[in-house]
């Protein structure tokens, strides 16, 4: 419930905090960028050291992970609240990058072995939990156009229901993971010629988590005329839809016998992004996020379109490869919003998000390709 609240609209405040700053819109979204890839940079370069920490235990690490989440969207809230007015513009939202960051690269979960048989293929969290974090968004949008500070409060409420995820924590029995690579290591590992197929999809993923999750609620908000509540509504609907046409869009591609086609997957993953730069009015956002979320493949870079997240190997710590895909991911990230930047710089705004998405759409195309076609990896 807090990463719902905070992942959709934390950055869509700190673009609104460097609008308000700057006056300007172009400098606004490179300011955010840079932002973005600042936490993307602290998440990739303690991502193996988090890592190799495990073996002292993973529910240490889950809570430090958490408690730092929480403080970023606290610090977060009181830089927008004016607290920390004195200080050079943007410094607190630069804390609050390097915190989240920080999070990212501590929160690992214990792998589990999920069995195969599951014929329903139905999500690990009940139906009436996915519900109520899919009304997230629309309480949050409404928090915001109707009670005053608003944003602080989403945000402090946010880091309220972070902590409260730590008390099932307790009763829950400790383990340890082993790591075998040293720091500079993991890095040379990462851009080994043995791991470029690794690294080729860890990336592209990435270009499209920085769209996805950055610039994407941003476009949407400037559709909806800047309106948190309709922002937060369209979300929340988005969601439902998800949850009540899923199951059936799977069975329905199993029985066609196309599940494991990657030109259809391709196919659909590169259209919901091209339909996104038409997207102009509400119903459309909804309507092409509805088809972009259901028609997803399932793939290792899982995206959490509840948490409004996206991780390697389903946010679960499985061995050292899942350090590096999380790095990779990181780094695609860091390059999109490098590309994104460098279109601001040269075409108008509008332009600038168009080819974002295209590049997007490039990406997705790109990584389905290489996932269907390469062959398990042995080491």
């Amino acid at each position: 419930m807090g990463s719902s609240i905070a992942n959709i609209f934390g950055w869509v405040f700190v673009f609104q905090y460097f609008f308000i700053q700057t006056g300007a819109l172009a400098k606004a979204l490179v300011g955010t960028a840079l932002m973005y890839s600042l936490a993307q940079a602290i998440m990739m370069l303690l991502t193996p050291f988090a890592a190799a920490h495990l073996r002292r235990g993973v529910k240490r690490s889950i809570v430090y992970g958490a408690l730092l989440a929480g403080a970023a969207y606290v610090y977060l809230g009181a830089t927008l609240e004016g607290t920390f007015r004195g200080e050079p513009v943007g410094w607190g939202i630069a804390v609050f990058a390097m915190l989240l960051g920080a999070s990212r690269s501590l929160y690992w979960v214990p792998y589990q072995l999920r069995a195969t048989s599951d014929r329903n293929d139905r999500s690990r969290m009940p139906l009436v939990h996915e519900a109520v974090i899919a009304l997230m968004p629309i309480f949050a949008g409404i928090t915001l156009m109707t009670i005053p500070f608003g944003a602080e409060r989403i945000l402090f409420g946010a880091a309220v229901f972070v902590a409260i995820s730590l008390f099932p924590l307790i009763s829950l029995q400790d383990v340890s993971e082993g790591f075998s690579w040293k720091y500079g290591d993991t890095f040379r590992r990462l851009f080994a010629s043995r791991n470029e197929r690794l690294l080729a999809v860890s990336f592209t993923q990435g270009v499209q988590g920085v769209s996805l999750f950055l610039l994407w609620p941003i476009a949407v908000l400037l559709v909806v005329g800047l309106s948190y509540q309709t922002l937060g509504v369209v979300m929340s609907a988005t969601l439902f839809a998800v949850l009540a046409v899923r199951a059936v869009y799977r069975r329905f591609v199993k029985s066609a016998g196309v599940e494991h086609s990657g030109t259809m997957h391709a196919v659909l993953s590169v259209s919901g992004w091209v339909l996104r730069i038409f997207a102009g009015t509400p119903f459309a956002v909804f309507f092409i996020d509805s088809y972009s979320y259901i028609s997803a493949p399932a793939r290792t870079h899982g995206i959490d379109v509840f948490a409004y997240e996206q991780a390697a190997d389903q946010g679960s710590f499985v061995d050292e490869y899942t350090t590096l895909k999380e790095m990779g991911l990181a780094l695609g990230r860091i390059g999109g919003c490098l590309i994104f930047g460098l279109f601001l710089l040269w075409v108008p705004i509008s332009y600038a998000f168009g080819g974002a998405f295209l590049l997007a759409a490039a990406a997705s195309a790109v990584s389905v390709i290489i996932e269907r076609s390469a062959a398990p990896a042995v080491y």
